[in-house]
């Protein structure tokens, strides 16, 4: 029986998306960087790898399922999303404004799921995304003020610019913590 072989362009890529989360998973248990265990994958794969988007289709079906609808023109009268629209400043013929409205209705897309980077905490990019439960690793249904408190002061320790951390990331810090203790 002859042997089937492949060229390196008909083999099968990884998903970015499985490779990060597995990157993360043995980053914490080792106490690695993530950064470098993700240049060491690119490495071994031949180059960086190439992220799985969501077309615009299927960032606008996965909205409307949200909503229970069964076609934008129901998800329209929603007043939730009307309120969303009107709020961002959002044009829907855009991928962007869908893309905004999958984060806020149905979560983030597992492109943006476990993201590497020095703007990354716990696999959020704090630049790109606001979720300062997730950021934190809290629970909002069980957290208390103190433990917010105590989450940022652990985050601040390695995020502040004073230690060598980026002002951005620090600064969007001091936003997420503010504004769920806004709540206590």
């Amino acid at each position: 029986m002859a042997k089937s072989t492949k060229s390196s362009s008909q083999k099968k890529r990884p998903n970015l998306n499985h490779v990060r989360a597995r990157i993360r998973e043995i980053a914490n248990q080792h106490s690695y960087d993530e950064q470098i265990l993700l240049s060491f994958a690119e490495f071994v794969n031949g180059g960086a790898f190439k992220p799985v988007e969501l077309s615009m289709a299927e960032l606008k079906l996965a909205v409307i399922a949200a909503f229970d609808c069964s076609s934008y023109d129901q998800l329209k009268k929603e007043t939730t999303f009307q309120l969303f629209v009107q709020d961002q400043k959002l044009k829907m013929t855009t991928k962007e404004a869908w893309l905004k409205a999958y984060r806020k209705f149905v979560g983030l897309p597992d492109n943006e799921r476990n993201s590497i980077g020095n703007t990354s905490i716990n696999g959020v990019d704090v630049l790109r995304n606001f979720l300062p439960w997730k950021v934190f690793s809290l629970d909002p249904k069980i957290a208390t003020a103190e433990d917010i408190k105590s989450a940022f002061n652990k985050l601040a320790k390695k995020y502040h610019p004073d230690h060598g951390g980026n002002a951005e990331v620090f600064e969007r810090l001091k936003a997420m913590r503010d504004s769920i203790l806004a709540a206590y």
